[in-house]
């Protein structure tokens, strides 16, 4: 996973159509409604690779019994969330597995699983450490495998938005 909290899934090409894309869209009276159709219809694409990220950490086995307030997994797969910037700097489509701090103070919960191993001490006493195993390459496999799917739809709809502003000028 990368550094950064996310993996971006990259387009190349498809970014920077996506950028002159939403850069024409300003030039119209509606391009405002516009731009977030196309945003929400990217977003739409992604979201069966966020399920199948969410479905990957939530099927990692669990060696734990019970926990008091929430589990794990479950607090990893809800913060998985997709972000798509159609104008500006950092034009793309990005999922990202964020913090999970709440979580027994947890930080960086869906990285550290996503490595696959992990080092905390035992309830809270710094002299008596455990390490455990996470599922490696969870999130990063799930993207990877779906990364030729998912430019494949992206561009379909950036086509189709092209194809939209062509038939108004």
């Amino acid at each position: 996973m990368a550094r950064g909290g996310g993996r971006f899934l990259d387009l190349s090409e498809g970014e920077r159509e996506m950028k002159r894309l939403g850069q024409v869209l300003k030039n119209f009276e509606d391009g405002k409604d516009l731009r977030k159709q196309m945003t929400r219809e990217i977003r739409q694409t992604a979201n069966p690779v966020r399920q199948e990220a969410r479905a990957a950490i939530r099927s990692m086995p669990s060696k734990g019994g019970y926990r008091k307030g929430r589990p794990l997994r479950a607090a990893i797969a809800q913060k998985i969330q997709i972000a798509s910037r159609p104008t500006g700097r950092f034009v793309g489509v990005k999922i990202t597995a964020g913090q999970t701090g709440s979580v027994r103070g947890f930080t960086h919960a869906a990285r550290k699983t996503n490595f696959g191993r992990w080092r905390h001490p035992v309830f809270g006493d710094s002299a008596n450490w455990v390490s455990q195993n996470g599922e490696p390459g969870w999130f990063d496999n799930t993207m990877l495998r779906n990364r030729p799917t998912f430019r494949r739809a992206v561009r379909a709809v950036l086509e189709d938005y092209a194809n939209r502003i062509a038939r108004r000028i």
